[in-house]
């Protein structure tokens, strides 16, 4: 039902966005909240992509009961999808600023931007290949009763960051919606950029939830490997954290950077995993 929803609302914000663009390129003198939206095609791409991140960032909720490292991967499929809208961002604004030249000149980081979402895309995959393909300690089924109640535990987290999130939606929502409007009453065509500041949020609400799921983890299994594991996915998180603040070209780099430590801490782990068990 949510999915359906997103993607309804996904199609709807792109087709009233192609809509506005072309009525504030067609009239001669558009009202100024039409020609706020600005005159390129190119950047009504960027508008689907902001209803698929709020869904995206509504599956993190939903994969918190699971593994710890199932809610990792998709904490990196946002990120990874962030750095995707803002290349298509950037290719509007490229495409509407000056000549051939000065637009080949800002394509070059526009393709430093692609490769890096490339990149994080093969890291997503590859931390997916390595969590999932991962040794069983002997002892895990001894511990089945102390997984459901961390199972249960983790439910609660979940329903608490449901209203976290959405409030922090509701909020970051009113304060682009009054900044917007007192901007068109001082006669600036522009709208205030909610994802630059929320995702940040986002982020931050999640580094938090971490912390509090690594703490309950030790509930479960107080394995120096497990407990290092969970630290190390923390860090990982706080790092891509900081990416989605960084000036270009750092942010690309320090998510890349994020993810290959996460990848390290699975692959170390996994070779602990092993020697335990043919102890």
């Amino acid at each position: 039902m949510l999915k359906r929803l997103a993607i309804k609302l996904s199609i709807a914000g792109f087709a009233i966005h192609l809509v506005l663009v072309f009525l504030s390129r067609e009239l001669s003198h558009p009202p100024l909240i039409i020609s706020a939206v600005g005159r390129n095609y190119l950047s009504t791409i960027a508008t689907p992509f902001s209803f698929i991140l709020f869904y995206e960032v509504l599956t993190l909720i939903t994969a918190l009961p699971a593994s710890t490292p199932q809610s990792i991967v998709n904490q990196f499929e946002v990120v990874s999808l962030i750095f995707i809208r803002d290349v298509f961002k950037d290719i509007a604004t490229a495409s509407q600023d000056g000549g051939h030249h000065e637009q080949f000149h800002q394509a070059l980081p526009l393709f430093l931007d692609m490769c890096s979402g490339l990149a994080i895309f093969l890291l997503v995959a590859i931390f997916q290949y390595v969590a999932f393909n991962r040794v069983k300690c002997a002892g895990d089924d001894e511990l089945s009763n102390g997984v459901k109640k961390f199972i249960a535990q983790k439910k609660l987290v979940a329903i608490g960051l449901t209203v976290l999130l959405l409030s922090m939606a509701a909020y970051n929502l009113g304060i682009v919606i009054v900044h917007s409007y007192w901007s068109l009453l001082a006669g600036r065509s522009s709208f205030s950029e909610p994802n630059a500041f929320y995702y940040n949020d986002v982020f931050t609400a999640m580094i938090f939830t971490d912390v509090l799921i690594l703490i309950l983890s030790l509930g479960v299994s107080g394995r120096y490997e497990m407990v290092f594991r969970n630290a190390a996915f923390v860090l990982s998180i706080i790092l891509l954290r900081f990416s989605l603040t960084e000036d270009h070209p750092y942010g690309a780099p320090l998510a890349l950077f994020a993810m290959m430590i996460g990848i390290l801490t699975l692959l170390v782990f996994n070779f602990h995993t092993r020697i335990r068990t043919d102890d």
